[in-house]
């Protein structure tokens, strides 16, 4: 009897024990909402929700419409579309994705394992529009974890979907969407949602995001590295230790072992890019702690603080509201600016992509600061008008719009008169322009690849005739190509090629003898 009395008291102790450390995280989560202005009713709206439905649909149907649209106008080119389009296409056949567009296996050039969930639909639609559809369609959802985080922040939703338009109109992300395709596309949803889901603290979730993430490229464990210190400080320990040792762990494996092992030993260190200016790694770390002042020159450097203004502009400066959550971009953030390749301090192309949903969840939280609604309205007008100007000012639908390829043009017709004349089953080598448009196959080639080697493995190899020319069947270029282009292409129909077709500029070869 003593016993068992004794072993229930122990029970219902350990019950109460529980029930009070249930109690006191609900008391603790509760003064954090109401410090961070997230307790209190959200003001719920359904023809919010359906305009967001109908912001989100146009944006996806608009950007693929148009991307689409100039891939078959011939608009696209080999780097880079061509490269993703070859590799998911070679997988999609069960075929090892080695990209003969750029040298490398698939993931050896960077290890996008993203890509893999877009696979079956190749056995579907084996279509480069797969590749520009999902892209559209993803900066698109970006604007649902946009709405879902400004809607807990502001607790309107109203309010939550002028902020999801401020994004879906934000120059940065529209440029992404027409930086031909690009798997960093995927990181501005999958960073949002992340972000969401660590204020909603709704771990689980939160760890799947993250892990999604990571398979996107290497470089992105600069960011849940960093994102898991700030849930460690902020919000568990436990998580935020997870989040960041995952990180490390997968950086080091993609560094050590998974990169190298795709590539071959080839030497492709993007790193450099960041790192040869201050004489590698080591260099970088010791001017970064011991001369801090000497990279911030570099990063005050030409062209870097347009750039830098061009990300702030437009959300309006709201975002330094939130200085905190600005840190967990400061590596690609600092990586860009004192990189030595240009286009990594340009919002034209796709290396703002772990820059910008910081910047705009920032700017979110930043507004849900403030406490005074008159001047928390006031904000999200001017971040609002700020996107809307900008995106006018910057933007791929504004005043600097690129130019759409027409399909209809009679280049295209003629270009797929010859495309016919092509088995497709032979080694070709293209035009750049031309490349994506005939990626499917295990041998193509951006001319002059392979007869002089330009842009191919790890450079080491850069003018070298390459043995892969000897198996190259047809030639097809444009009569638009450089003229270095076009003078190999014409000593090569003197001797091992015949031209067999002309129309329009373009040109196809075929090798003497077949």
């Amino acid at each position: 009897m003593s016993s068992t009395f004794r072993w229930e008291e122990v029970r219902w102790s350990l019950r109460a024990r529980s029930r009070m450390r249930r109690l006191r995280r609900l008391v603790t989560r509760r003064l954090q909402e109401e410090a961070e202005g997230t307790a209190g009713e959200i003001r719920g709206a359904r023809g919010a929700r359906v305009a967001l439905a109908v912001l989100v649909a146009l944006y996806a149907s608009v950007f693929a419409y148009l991307t689409v649209r100039n891939h078959f106008g011939i608009g696209t080119t080999g780097f880079d579309i061509g490269i993703f389009d070859q590799g998911t296409w070679l997988l999609s056949r069960f075929k090892e994705p080695f990209v003969t567009v750029r040298g490398l296996h698939l993931f050896g050039d960077h290890p996008s394992f993203i890509l893999l969930p877009l696979v079956p639909a190749y056995w579907i639609w084996p279509s480069t529009a797969v590749l520009l559809i999902a892209q559209a369609t993803a900066l698109a959802s970006g604007a649902i974890a946009v709405f879902l985080l400004a809607r807990d922040r502001i607790r309107s939703e109203w309010a939550a979907l002028l902020l999801a338009l401020a994004y879906l109109v934000n120059p940065v992300v529209q440029r992404t969407n027409f930086d031909q395709f690009h798997p960093d596309a995927f990181e501005i949803p999958l960073l949002l949602f992340a972000l969401y889901f660590m204020f909603k603290r709704r771990w689980g979730l939160f760890l799947i995001f993250v892990g999604a993430l990571l398979l996107v490229k290497e470089d992105v464990a600069l960011v849940t590295f960093a994102l898991g210190i700030y849930v460690a400080i902020r919000y568990d320990r436990r998580v935020g230790l997870i989040t960041s040792g995952v990180s490390l762990l997968w950086f080091v494996t993609l560094q050590a072992w998974v990169i190298p092992h795709f590539s071959q030993g080839a030497d492709i260190e993007y790193a450099g890019r960041v790192t040869s200016q201050f004489g590698g790694f080591g260099g970088f770390f010791k001017t970064l702690f011991l001369k801090p002042w000497d990279m911030l020159q570099i990063a005050l450097g030409p062209e870097r603080p347009w750039y830098l203004w061009q990300l702030l502009a437009p959300v309006a400066l709201v975002c330094l509201l939130a200085p905190e959550l600005l840190l967990i971009a400061a590596g690609p953030l600092l990586s860009n600016l004192i990189s030595t390749f240009p286009y990594q301090h340009m919002i034209q192309y796709h290396y703002s992509t772990l820059i910008v949903p910081v910047f705009v969840a920032a700017a979110v939280v930043g507004i849900g600061r403030v406490r005074h609604r008159r001047w928390r309205m006031t904000l999200i007008g001017a971040m609002v008008a700020a996107s809307l100007v900008t995106g006018f000012m910057w933007g791929p639908l504004g005043r600097n719009r690129p130019l759409i390829a027409d399909p209809s043009e009679p280049n295209v017709a003629a270009f797929r008169e010859a495309v016919k004349l092509i088995p497709a089953d032979a080694s070709v080598a293209a035009y750049y322009a031309y490349v994506p448009q005939i990626a499917h196959r295990e041998h193509i080639y951006e001319f002059p690849n392979p007869f002089e080697a330009t842009n191919w493995g790890d450079f080491s190899i850069e003018g070298q005739r390459l043995p892969e020319s000897d198996q190259v069947d047809y030639i097809l270029y444009s009569t638009s190509m450089g003229e270095e282009e076009k003078a190999i292409a014409e000593q090569l129909m003197q001797t091992e090629f015949v031209q067999i077709y002309e129309r329009e500029g373009t040109i196809l070869l075929k090798r003497s003898g077949e």
